[in-house]
């Protein structure tokens, strides 16, 4: 039974990380999501401060202080002391607006995480798919150059009994250089994107196991008419109902303020006394309504903001569409009709290859058919990065 686990276990750690495990674990733990948690957080504290009274103000009086005599405070009853408290009372709804844009305000973080959420799985995607572009064209290059490697050692034997020049050898030998170059540099490339999804997975991988593959795209109107559900829409439209929220505090602010004190007032050597005052603040200078008519501007300036990128999201949608149609349209050329022609040609040469021939033209066909094939390898990663582009605009 030990055994068996303990091959459960070899299996799991050669096993390379799957895209989805690593988008749940980004989700989960990256630091630019915790960022606007916390600040989600912070925003249910201001909704239960939005509905509390403002601070009530209190003062002490001594009234009448007799400068000949100061400390006598029986001399006449007009001298007292006071204490007095004045509390300013929202009216008209005030709260409820505060409350309202504290909650406009937990929207927009919502919609920001959530946008945030939707970039962050994109780019981890867009990511994953190149590191399987790179990932492909080694492993065919790693084919190439071995079999150019074992048909320069067949060339080299027939060389030894015939008198074939060595053009065709110092050819492949060129090619297989070509081979190697390009190889180093996808290593370096190979790298450097294993460091970049580490950084967006928040953690480190060192190997990734996925399969590409490439279906005929929905049609365009699919797409347009999910352009509302678009996560960075939600953002613009919450931005505006802040600003509506705003704009009905404002409203609301040249509506009076009214405040009542009240005051206890003691004597000495005569009765103690209370007071009661009710008041209101007047918006006799128009302050507020500047505010409300600042407000109004802004809300209109957020309309517009949030109508323009719905312009612009329809238009980037269109020309991912067109992309996306482009690499479906080669790649069903490539499947169909060129790897096949491509293949028989490839076959012809190689027996010809095989019979003593020069290998002028094997090299040539083997360069076509590497290059056709790393043509295919970038549509089909090129076209699920487009796909995971339109994926994130149209809210997937």
């Amino acid at each position: 039974m030990k055994t068996f686990l303990s091959l459960l276990f070899l299996m799991s750690l050669l096993q390379g990380d799957t895209l989805e495990g690593i988008i749940e674990y980004s989700l989960n733990h990256h630091g630019s999501l915790k960022s606007i948690q916390e600040r989600l957080s912070a925003v249910e504290n201001e909704k239960n401060r939005a509905r509390n009274f403002s601070n009530p103000d209190i003062s002490f009086t001594v009234s009448d202080i007799q400068f000949d005599n100061p400390s006598d405070r029986t001399l006449e009853p007009m001298q007292f002391s006071a204490v007095n408290i004045k509390q300013k009372i929202p009216y008209f709804g005030k709260r409820d607006a505060q409350e309202q844009k504290v909650d406009s305000k937990k929207r927009f973080l919502d919609m920001s995480l959530e946008n945030l959420r939707s970039e962050l799985k994109k780019e981890i995607r867009i990511t994953a798919y190149s590191l399987w572009d790179v990932q492909k064209q080694l492993g065919i290059l790693d084919s190439y150059i071995n079999i150019t490697n074992q048909n320069i050692a067949l060339d080299e034997a027939y060389n030894i009994t015939s008198s074939n020049t060595h053009l065709a050898l110092m050819s492949a030998k060129l090619a297989l250089s070509d081979l190697m170059i390009k190889k180093s540099s996808l290593q370096t490339l190979k790298n450097s994107l294993y460091e970049k999804l580490s950084y967006l997975a928040g953690r480190k991988v060192k190997t990734l196991d996925i399969s590409l593959s490439v279906d005929k795209p929905q049609n365009l109107t699919f797409y347009e008419n999910r352009v509302l559900d678009s996560s960075a829409l939600h953002v613009r439209d919450a931005e505006v109902e802040i600003q509506k929220a705003d704009l009905h505090i404002k409203e609301l602010a040249e509506k009076i303020d009214p405040y009542i004190q009240a005051g206890y007032y003691y004597r000495e050597n005569h009765p103690d006394y209370a007071t009661v005052t009710v008041g209101a603040s007047l918006p006799l200078y128009g302050s507020e309504k500047e505010s409300r008519e600042e407000a109004r501007k802004l809300l209109l300036a957020k309309s517009s903001q949030r109508n323009d990128l719905k312009e612009k999201l329809v238009s980037r949608i269109a020309q991912l569409y067109e992309n996306l149609q482009k690499n479906y349209k080669v790649y069903k050329i490539i499947t169909d009709q060129s790897m096949p022609q491509i293949e028989h040609l490839f076959e012809l040469v190689d027996s010809s290859v095989k019979s003593g021939d020069t290998l002028f033209e094997y090299i040539d066909m083997l360069g076509k058919k590497l290059k056709l094939e790393e043509q295919l390898i970038q549509v089909t990663a090129e076209f699920n990065k487009t796909k995971a582009s339109l994926d994130a605009l149209t809210g997937e």
